[in-house]
């Protein structure tokens, strides 16, 4: 173990990652910025209950309190606020994309709008509200998708006019605030669709293909890429990994009554798959086990932090480890 931090919160918290720095909401009201190689605190202030949304990029963060109807930008390095804006309650999805923040659509509470980044000033909002899942932008666009149906609206971020709108064969699956699009190259996005299958988008022109169908029930949220390979877990609580340019299957990794939580991060000899006990497992492109560790208490999620290293999170701790 590299370190490790009480959290003093009982349930899953937000944590971003970004430019060697750890933000993680701690202690019901706090917002803490870590170093990343140490855990050593750098900021720690005062933020207000239970984001709902934690974002970092290379030199700012967003969080989005529950407690107050304001989106507020911080300063990587310091802590201190560069901003703060009043947003509607209920407000949910933050996705930055360079000097455009996009917040709203969160079960369809809100309108989706687009913010100036460096500023916090409206820039656009869209009809509504509408529920959306959580927005992603590529190639200058937003990729919006209504759960439930299969409608897919492509915007111009600059201005959010809609470029184009498509069905997809199947409607979109409902991950409520977890990712629900993925890019899994230039030009392509993956998308949980019914209840089984994974469809890739061709950002440009809105064309899908069916990329992957399950045998059984698929997670609802998102795939994640990790180097050559797409892994997407299913409801009976298993990890399917697939070639990420062909969708091809290439392992399975079965429950055995001890799930895969969220996140597969890629490591310097393979990936690196967190089960909820506690267990680590490292496996390389062809599902081979290499390596086994653990964490010594229940995990939520695994996600990269510095090239060796993982950041791992749970009830009442966050901790940096080595991969086994």
């Amino acid at each position: 173990m590299r370190w490790s931090r009480p959290t003093h919160l009982r349930g899953p918290q937000r944590v971003a990652v970004a430019s060697g720095r750890v933000v993680a909401h701690e202690r019901d009201t706090r917002l803490v910025g870590l170093d990343a190689a140490t855990g050593a605190p750098r900021w720690d202030v005062p933020l207000g209950t239970w984001p709902r949304s934690v974002v970092a990029t290379d030199r700012r963060c967003w969080a989005l309190p529950q407690d107050r109807p304001e989106l507020a930008c911080l300063d990587l390095d310091a802590g201190s606020a560069r901003w703060r804006t009043a947003v509607p309650p209920f407000s949910g999805h933050v996705v930055v994309a360079g000097d455009t923040t996009l917040v709203g659509g969160w079960r369809g509470y809100t309108a989706l709008r687009a913010l100036d980044g460096r500023t916090g000033d409206l820039r656009w909002v869209r009809p509504g509200p509408v529920p959306v899942v959580r927005p992603v932008v590529a190639g200058g666009r937003v990729l919006l998708a209504r759960p439930g149906t299969p409608e897919l609206s492509v915007l111009d971020l600059d201005d959010g006019s809609e470029v184009f709108r498509r069905d997809l064969p199947e409607p979109f699956a409902d991950p409520d605030d977890r990712p629900a699009f993925v890019p899994v190259d230039a030009n392509h996005v993956l998308v949980r669709c019914g209840p089984r299958s994974l469809w890739r988008v061709h950002v440009g022109s809105g064309d899908a293909d069916e990329f992957f169908r399950a045998d059984a029930d698929l997670s609802p949220d998102a795939p994640v890429v990790s180097g050559a390979l797409v892994c997407v877990r299913d409801r009976r609580a298993g990890l399917t990994a697939l070639d990420a340019g062909t969708g091809r299957f290439r392992w399975r990794l079965v429950a055995d009554d001890d799930p895969p939580v969220g996140g597969v991060v890629r490591t310097e000899n393979g990936h690196l798959v967190a089960r909820r006990s506690g267990i680590l497992v490292r496996v390389d492109d062809d599902g081979e086990i290499h390596g086994r560790a653990t964490a010594g208490r229940r995990l939520d999620a695994a996600r990269a932090l510095t090239p060796d290293s993982v950041l791992l999170t749970g009830p009442g701790e966050l901790s940096a480890v080595t991969p086994p």
